[in-house]
């Protein structure tokens, strides 16, 4: 499994813990696609900031994010459909840097 594949498995069953580990101690996630949804850019630098706001993401949004026609575009992009509440929105995340121990450093999410 790919490091994007296990990361749309994480968003999809809800583990923060897991999705956090799939980062670098440093790793960053970038997702300016909220935008479309109303919501701030998140920017999100540390394993353990990815894992705390996930943790309270998955709490406010009632379980994991609604996911759906994933398809992935080679090994480091992945094109999907996210459900925020009622506005659903195509994203694409890359992922734009990995480390040498296989974790990832930085996946930008953007808006198609």
């Amino acid at each position: 499994m790919t490091l994007l594949e296990k990361y749309i498995h994480c968003m999809e069953i809800g583990d923060n813990v897991g999705l956090a580990e799939l980062f670098d101690e440093y790793g960053v996630l970038h997702d300016s696609s909220l935008g479309k949804a109303k919501m701030d850019t998140m920017h999100l630098e540390g394993r353990m900031a990815i894992e705390m706001m996930f943790h309270h993401k998955f709490g406010f949004n009632g379980g994991p994010f609604k996911i759906r026609n994933v398809e992935y575009k080679g090994k480091d992009t992945v094109e999907y459909f996210i459900h925020y509440g009622r506005t659903v929105i195509p994203v694409t995340a890359t992922l734009e840097q990995e480390d040498e121990n296989g974790k990832i450093k930085y996946l930008r999410i953007t808006p198609i």
